[in-house]
């Protein structure tokens, strides 16, 4: 989950002639409320009963707070069926007509941007590929996994262009570019919430890891430096961590 500048409740309170960027106490207070009430919706059972859960806040640079939960559901409740996976989790564009507020925040929140050979300069590029794996491939049903993670939902659309965020994609195929999402977390919080099912061990341990892993560190030695005739003498004062 990924905390939005554009959240009526943010917008509404900013004063006049400021930012959001401005105010980072109104930020902070949106957003650990909404990190609450999803909380308290993933608890009372939205996906399912749940055994337990962790969750890790990160700030990343200059970037806006986002959280990191693993939840570990009842052994009854966990997804073992296409069908249920399927209800848990959407790799898709939905339906404008039908659910316009969801079209609205997954095409503004839960879109890959374009990349891969024909956009060699995009952020997500690496050696020639794009690190997280997109675009994804095609499928008219859920399948197995690869590499601990199912092969979601992606069928092909009908023939023609779709305008969104001012770039146009193939109609047929802009499902390879949909991030993983739950419809009504998406809908209810109303910004970006990667939803996936663990169905192997490796990434369950990979998730572990990385929500232990801590934060940035760093460590930086002051030196004084005295010039001593031709020689110059460095000698070692503090060690600071950072």
């Amino acid at each position: 989950m990924t905390c939005s500048l554009t959240w009526e409740e943010i917008m509404e309170n900013i004063p006049d002639g400021q930012t959001a960027q401005e105010r980072p106490d109104i930020v902070a207070r949106v957003w650990q409320l909404k990190l609450g009430a999803e909380l308290k919706d993933l608890d009372e059972g939205v996906l399912g009963r749940v055994h337990a859960r962790i969750y890790v806040v990160e700030f990343q640079k200059r970037g806006l707070p986002h959280a990191h939960i693993l939840v570990i559901l009842e052994e009854e409740d966990k997804p073992r069926t296409r069908q249920i996976i399927d209800k848990m989790v959407s790799a898709e564009l939905p339906d404008k007509e039908k659910n316009p507020k969801l079209y609205e925040t997954v095409t503004t929140c839960m879109i890959h941007g374009l990349c891969g050979a024909a956009h060699l300069n995009a952020v997500c590029m690496k050696d020639g590929k794009c690190t997280k794996g997109f675009p994804k491939p095609l499928s008219e049903v859920t399948k197995g996994n690869v590499a601990g993670y199912p092969v979601y939902r992606r069928r092909r659309r009908e023939a023609g262009v779709v305008l969104i965020n001012g770039k146009e994609y193939d109609s047929e195929t802009i499902n390879q570019w949909m991030v993983p999402y739950n419809p009504y977390l998406s809908q209810e919080y109303n910004c970006h919430i990667n939803v996936e099912v663990c169905t192997a061990i490796t990434p369950v341990k990979y998730l572990y890891k990385y929500v232990y892993k801590g934060s940035d560190k760093a460590v930086i030695t002051v030196e004084a430096v005295r010039e001593e005739g031709n020689q110059t003498q460095i000698e070692p004062n503090e060690t600071l961590r950072i």
